[in-house]
């Protein structure tokens, strides 16, 4: 029940603390404790109370069918043959678990405080319905899909629970905000983010709600994926020229390094972040101007991305966007993350990545003997998130990458740095 537990924590609690519970029952249970609890949500919860999946609203037929079949272009075949036969039975209005969950409060008026209903009052709705999965990451945050009476996509909720949830949240709502401002009409060929339908507060904590993507959206995989060089660049364009030290990107990444060096809580991290500081002195003293980015997309990966039937790049969740960055980590990023999601991740190699995106690298103006800064500055941004999630989740078992891997990521990108380097740099 920790996942379940954990869920609560990061949904339902922030807000009203101890004046929500939930409770999960044996379907076909009617009987009630008289306890004082009264019962605002209901969830069919798939995969059971010890290991849950996905929570699909208990509510009209054409809601739970709707939740369950939506964006059937997003999952692989076998997840949708099986969405596919509990839409079927949510038509007939069949149970679609052994098990419910019930989201109970103390009083109807703390009913009004619950993320459903703070939405719906957001976006002047009537009433929402939300299905979500069950996350239990070092990364995790509560991501509801809404859907109206009728079935329809209203859009996606993304909650804040803690210091870092928040400043996610935070970030996706002022990344998406800044786009639409600079956004004209819409262009073929370049990449589009879903629109910022409200940033809000719930509890305390920052939400933000994004327009639903198209109907017809299908995975961004294989040769249907790779963003083009003008997808990659046309919201996280080139500006300027400069050393990677004269970025905000690298002043903010050096702050978190040297702040997680210092902190003796970070576990089986001490080697591998003295090597990250040792790699950030040689970036910081390199002088040679490279490209630079307005921004990078932060997470630009084939999970959150996706084309239309029109062939449209989409991507989503810009919570790790930031600012003024050296170009081309969304290149390295894209490609170092197929490995990762092929199941290479102990062997893929930086210049692999250099190599698979030296095309789209050259059309950000980067030069072949530069690639090495790039690498070290990816390097670095990997080092510094992985460590910060196992730093806020007190280990590395919940964290993607190991320690060891992440050491042998650092020296590649110094060997990578220092054979490049240009006379009198430091050695």
């Amino acid at each position: 029940m920790e996942a379940l537990r954990m869920l609560t924590e990061q949904l339902w609690e922030p807000g009203l603390g101890d004046r929500v519970r939930t409770r999960v029952v044996p379907t076909g249970r009617t009987d009630e404790p008289d306890d004082g609890w009264c019962t605002a949500e209901e969830y069919w919860l798939l995969g059971g109370p010890q290991t849950p999946r996905l929570l699909v609203p208990v509510a009209p037929r054409v809601v739970q069918r709707a939740a369950l079949t939506h964006y059937r272009g997003l999952r692989r075949p076998a997840a949708n043959a099986g969405r596919a036969l509990l839409g079927a039975a949510a038509g007939a209005g069949a149970p679609l678990a052994r098990h419910r969950l019930l989201v109970q409060v103390r009083s109807p008026q703390d009913a009004a405080l619950l993320p459903l209903t703070v939405l719906a009052r957001a976006l002047d709705r009537p009433r929402l319905h939300a299905t979500f999965g069950v996350r239990i990451g070092a990364n995790r945050k509560a991501t509801l899909h809404l859907l109206d009476d009728d079935g329809t996509s209203v859009g996606h909720a993304k909650f804040g629970w803690n210091a870092t949830a928040d400043a996610y949240v935070r970030t996706e709502s002022t990344v998406l905000t800044a786009l639409a401002r600079s956004a004209g009409p819409a262009v073929p060929g370049t990449l589009h983010a879903p629109g910022l339908l409200a940033a809000l507060e719930q509890g305390g904590r920052p939400v933000v709600v994004v327009a639903p993507l198209p109907d017809d959206v299908r995975g961004a995989r294989g040769s249907l994926g790779v963003p083009s060089a003008q997808e990659f660049y046309s919201l996280t364009p080139v500006v300027r020229t400069g050393p990677a030290a004269s970025t905000a990107h690298l002043a903010a990444l050096g702050w978190r390094v040297d702040a997680l060096a210092g902190d003796d809580a970070v576990p089986a991290s001490r080697a591998v972040l003295a090597a990250a500081r040792d790699l950030l002195a040689r970036v910081h003293a390199d002088p040679r101007a490279v490209p630079i980015q307005a921004r990078w997309h932060g997470d630009l990966t084939p999970w959150n991305c996706a084309r239309g039937a029109d062939s449209e790049l989409w991507a989503w969740d810009w919570e790790s966007s930031e600012p003024d960055v050296v170009a081309g980590l969304d290149v390295l990023h894209w490609h170092f993350s197929l490995a990762r999601e092929a199941g290479a991740l102990a062997t893929v190699r930086l210049a692999d990545c250099v190599q698979q995106g030296r095309a789209h690298l050259a059309a950000a103006g980067i030069a072949a003997s530069e690639t090495g800064l790039v690498q070290a500055v990816y390097a670095l941004t990997v080092v510094e998130r992985a460590a910060s999630l196992a730093l806020r989740d007190g280990g590395w078992d919940r964290v993607w990458i190991s320690p060891e891997r992440l050491g042998s990521l650092v020296a590649e990108a110094r060997d990578q740095l220092v054979s490049a380097e240009p006379v009198g740099v430091a050695g």
